[in-house]
């Protein structure tokens, strides 16, 4: 008898027991939106090494268990960032000629693990404008790199052509942080330019 009541003893313990562990991981079950990503560092969180030294492991458009004070959980957005791309100077063409135009680039955190801890490592303490504000500075740079070997001609008959160098250019650098460039399109060119003047009254005379 005091056999039987040991064993069921043992047995109701083992029930509470799993049942408190299936409480404490739904509990401690955590979710990132379909456009997130999720990084958990700390004990037990992975096989991902970082530049840190740390071990993370990256959950994309899911869920996972975050254990509190052994674990931390940090989230990246994969949304789209839309980008005005307004110069303060123009740009200085190959012949000399100055250019301004404003463009659009559509930019985002590219959704595989080691491009999120990519950008967490660059900008996971920064606000958007911060982060806006830096992926700017870049592909102005390259802007203004790409219109100073071209001339002015050049650019004005193949906008377009202008445009993807002008994005791969700034996907090569932003690889850095873990982001690509989705799109890059002049949006507004400034028409005051009297070149530009002359070169649309040519193109008017030939048609």
């Amino acid at each position: 008898m005091g056999m039987e009541i040991g064993v069921a003893g043992m047995v109701a313990a083992m029930v509470v027991a799993l049942g408190f562990f299936v409480w404490m991981v739904s509990s401690f079950y955590t979710k990132c939106g379909p456009n997130q990503a999720m990084i958990i560092s700390g004990m037990l969180a992975s096989e991902s090494p970082t530049n840190d030294g740390g071990a993370h492991r990256v959950v994309i458009g899911g869920g996972t268990t975050v254990f509190p004070v052994i674990q931390q959980c940090s989230f990246v957005s994969l949304e789209c960032m839309s980008i005005a791309l307004e110069p303060k100077t123009p740009y200085i063409t190959k012949d000399g000629t100055q250019i301004k135009f404003r463009a659009v680039a559509q930019v985002k955190v590219k959704a595989d693990p080691a491009s999120i801890l990519l950008a967490a490592e660059s900008f996971l303490n920064k606000t958007e404008s911060q982060t806006a504000e830096r992926v700017t500075e870049i592909i102005l740079s390259h802007t203004r790199s790409i219109a100073g070997t071209l001339l002015y001609s050049e650019i004005l008959h193949d906008l377009n052509g202008f445009s993807q160098k002008v994005q791969e250019e700034s996907i090569s650098s932003l690889m850095k942080f873990g982001m690509t460039v989705i799109t890059y399109s002049i949006d507004e060119m400034d028409t005051d330019s009297a070149q530009l003047q002359s070169l649309v009254f040519d193109a008017a005379m030939k048609s």
